[in-house]
């Protein structure tokens, strides 16, 4: 029995990032693997708020995260749950540290994109100062987490249960008869624009996460019926949600990461899901099926008509194909067995874990 300690978990956004595992707590003990909040553990799991300071320099930040690194007896392991490719600040600790090993959501599929200078290492928002040049050497040690922010257990707002959603007929969602008729081309249910910037390590990420939805509704112009935030102003959450449904396309921009709830909201309403490329990502697993499970388009919205063009005249079609084909996907993928699995891949040879894990491997999916 190896036992896990998942420090600080209830520190905001550590919480998130260890959600699907400790739901999946029973199935991990499972295949020999325990959880205890104790310092009797074999490996701890550090996430990245408590690392990582964002409002800080980037170097102060590297090493106050060290400095907690330095409060834990025993062997550990840095999880970033960050949906962002971005490895600023978490790959920079690990760097100094003693970890073991360095897991994330999601990675470039080209490891050499991370040597060249990205705006606070995110390569969509274009050439800057951040870089990581000596990533073939920490590469070895580094792997994918096994989930991202398409979880089940990170989107409760659609009444999920712990391991799957309950699918709707997307005609029949929470909505009175009258409001399930898709009456709006698209939908950008999005903030935009931000009402306080947003720093990181003291670059400002404001001017870049809010010009691309510029760029996005100003491609838009008044050709389609959009249903949309006045001046990014929250809405009553059912609102929020009949908007999306009535939308026959749901548009997602890219933001500090690449995959969002609303990747999943668009399967929930029956509504084609159309975002920047996303073929560049490593994740484990992978939803994103360039005209199976969405409809790619340019980072820059350049072929943006086209593709909203070709959505609305099969619609109907689309909708049949490419929501039922999505939504069977997402079931064999995005399930807790799945999850437990790919930690036992990575773990195996730290310790004494089950060997057979063949029964476990036949369950019924969760």
């Amino acid at each position: 029995m190896i036992r896990l300690k998942l420090a600080e978990m209830d520190t905001h956004r550590n919480e998130t990032t260890f959600r699907p595992i400790g739901w999946a707590a029973p199935l991990f003990e499972e295949i020999g693997i325990d959880f205890t909040p104790h310092d009797d553990f074999d490996y701890a799991i550090v996430s990245q708020a408590s690392i990582i300071d964002k409002s800080l320099p980037l170097n102060e930040a590297v090493e106050k995260g060290l400095e907690f690194l330095s409060t834990i007896k025993g062997d550990y392991i840095i999880l970033d749950g960050q949906d962002s490719t971005s490895l600023m600040g978490t790959i920079d600790v690990f760097r100094e540290s003693d970890a073991i090993l360095f897991l994330k959501n999601s990675y470039l599929k080209n490891f050499d994109l991370y040597k060249k200078g990205w705006v606070n290492g995110r390569v969509y928002w274009g050439e800057g100062d951040y870089s990581v040049p000596d990533i073939d050497e920490l590469k070895p040690k580094m792997k994918l987490s096994g989930y991202n922010w398409l979880h089940p257990t990170l989107n409760i707002n659609l009444n999920y249960e712990i391991a799957l959603p309950k699918w709707k007929p997307y005609d029949a969602f929470t909505l009175k008869e009258h409001d399930r008729e898709k009456i709006y081309d698209v939908s950008c249910m999005f903030g935009y624009p931000t009402k306080e910037p947003v720093y990181e390590h003291g670059l400002c990420q404001t001017d870049y996460y809010d010009l691309h939805r510029k760029n996005l509704l100003d491609t838009l112009g008044d050709k389609y019926k959009i249903a949309g935030l006045v001046d990014g102003k929250k809405i009553p959450i059912q609102e929020y949600y009949k908007k999306m449904h009535q939308s026959k396309i749901i548009i997602a921009p890219l933001g500090y990461g690449e995959m969002a709830p609303r990747d999943i909201e668009a399967i929930q309403f029956g509504s084609i899901l159309i975002k920047p490329d996303m073929s560049y990502i490593s994740s484990e697993p992978f939803l994103y099926e360039d005209g199976r499970t969405y409809i790619a388009c340019k980072y820059d919205w350049s072929d943006l008509e086209e593709k909203i063009d070709y959505v609305l005249s099969n619609f109907e079609n689309l909708q049949h194909e490419m929501i039922e084909y999505t939504r069977e996907i997402y079931e064999k993928k995005y399930n807790l067995t799945n999850l437990v699995l790919h930690y036992y891949d990575i773990i195996k040879n730290l310790g004494d874990v089950v060997e057979d894990t063949e029964t476990f491997r036949m369950r019924p999916e969760e």
